[in-house]
This record gives C-alpha cells, sequence and structure tokens, in this order.
C-alpha cells in the first residue's frame, strides 16, 4: 500500500497485490462513513478481497476530506479530480476503471458517474453502490417503515417520529451539505437522471431506512434501459456486505459483487 496525491493534493491510496502483474485495471473505491468518517485501515485490509475479480487491478481508495471542517462540494471535487489524474497523468483507460463505494461513498459513486455524464466526459466500465445513501431528505417509504428495526440509525421497536426525523436531519450525520439544496442530485442522487450510464449493481439490506434509496435509483436506471442488478437480502442491515468474512447473507452479495465486476473487465 502506498499513499500519494495528485498534482492539485487529493489525498489516494494505492493497493496492488503482491506478485500480480500489472493488467492497466482499477478499481476505485469511496469509502463510507457519512462523509465525517476518514479512510479507516478496515477498508485497506478489506482490499484483498476484491483481488478475487480484479485479476491483477490496483485498488485506488480516494482519501477525501471530512465534514464538517470540509462540506459539499469538496468531496465531489477530490473525486472529479482523482478520476482526471487517473485517466490522464496515470494513463489508465476509463474503460478499465470500475468505480464503487459503499454508503456515503455510494452516494459519492453516484454524484461523480453524473458529474461525468453531465460533463461529457468518458464513463468508467461499470459502477456498484453498497448501501447507497441518495436522499438526504429521507423520503422513501422504508425511511420510516424500517426505522423501528434498523440497527444503526433507528430505534429497535419505536416509531419514527416528525421530532425524531427533524432531530437526525439537523445531526452531524449530514453535515457536509453545508448551505447545499439537498434536491440537487449530486447531493441526494436519488433526485438525478440516470440516461448513459454504465451498467451498474446495487446490494442493499431488507432492514435498512435507505432500501428505498437504491431501489428508487435501481427503478430509474431501468426506466432508461441501462443494466441494474441489484442483491436485496432481507433482514439485513446497513452496509452488511462488508461483513462477508463473517455473515453468510453478506457473503453470498459480496460474491455476486465480484462476479460482477469481473464480468465489466471483461466486457
Amino acid at each position: 500500500m502506498t499513499k500519494e496525491q495528485t498534482p492539485k493534493g487529493t489525498a489516494f491510496q494505492r493497493v496492488v497485490k503482491k506478485g500480480a502483474t500489472k493488467n492497466g485495471r482499477v478499481l476505485l473505491y469511496l469509502h463510507g462513513g457519512a462523509y465525517i468518517g476518514g479512510l479507516l485501515s478496515f477498508y485497506r485490509k478489506f482490499a484483498p478481497t476484491f483481488h478475487k475479480a480484479t485479476e491483477g487491478a490496483e485498488i485506488i481508495f480516494l482519501d477525501y476530506h471530512c465534514a464538517p471542517q470540509y462540506t459539499y462540494p469538496t468531496q465531489l471535487n477530490e473525486a472529479l479530480d482523482l478520476w482526471e489524474d487517473l485517466t490522464s497523468r496515470q494513463g489508465y483507460r476509463s474503460e478499465d476503471i470500475v468505480v464503487g463505494g459503499d454508503s456515503a461513498g455510494a452516494n459519492l459513486t453516484l454524484a461523480l458517474l453524473l458529474k461525468l455524464r453531465d460533463t461529457g466526459e468518458r464513463m468508467p466500465c461499470g459502477g456498484f453502490c453498497i448501501s447507497a445513501w441518495a436522499d438526504m431528505e429521507g423520503t422513501g417509504k422504508s425511511f420510516t417503515e424500517n426505522y423501528p428495526k434498523d440497527i444503526m440509525f433507528g430505534e429497535k421497536g419505536k416509531p419514527l417520529t416528525e421530532e425524531k426525523r427533524e432531530r437526525l436531519r439537523d445531526c452531524e450525520l449530514f453535515s457536509f451539505i453545508g448551505d447545499a439544496d439537498r434536491y440537487d442530485p449530486y447531493v441526494s442522487p436519488v433526485y438525478g437522471e440516470y440516461h448513459n450510464f454504465p451498467p451498474m449493481f446495487f446490494t442493499v439490506g431488507g432492514d435498512e431506512m435507505l432500501l428505498d434509496d437504491t431501489m428508487r435509483i435501481v427503478e430509474k436506471l431501468e426506466k432508461q434501459g441501462v443494466s441494474a442488478q441489484y442483491d436485496l437480502q432481507e433482514g439485513m442491515f446497513h452496509i452488511y456486505v462488508l461483513y462477508c468474512k463473517f455473515v453468510p447473507e453478506a457473503k453470498k452479495s459480496f460474491n455476486k459483487l465480484l462476479a460482477f465486476i469481473n464480468e465489466r473487465y471483461k466486457a
């Protein structure tokens, strides 16, 4: 693992499988943590599990600046800068790059792809989202209905009242928004348009408050004729896939994700 920076100062970390032959492929991973958590060692330790599908691809982790000190569009600008660096200075072809992330990192994945599409830039060969956080207004039915069973953000057996909703919306978890519009598609990708997207893969747990964030985007992609695979595991929690070494349902979803990544590299 090496720690590097782009010429503009965007930090990233590179993980290469020991003994692997460099093949020009890259998996660009955007980490979660509500934009307030940094790039933990957990993610670097997780990198070797991706090497099973990438056959020598380099795993690149964006190490973005965190909220509340740094708010939107800081993280999106850093993702754009790293994309530009990978596809220009570092010489990787966009068609050899898969982009993905979990939770806030899935939010950033979608925002990055929307921005690349909207500015006429070349897109990666595929993208994936693990438990995407995509609606800063929490308008999906699951945000309310799954509150009593969401072990990460809800309260067991208790309803989401309007008072609790407002308190949640104003807490540090949403601090990355700053003064931005919560309905801006680059902030809340669920409000974006999804034409001309690359094939996508989503995983989401049935007990997540954010379940509808994923399903609404999948529906938009399908309406545009974009390939949008998803794996919904009933009873599972937010970012359960990252626990694939311990949770059987997570292992099933992760293996499907690996198959998607491998398929995109060979397309």
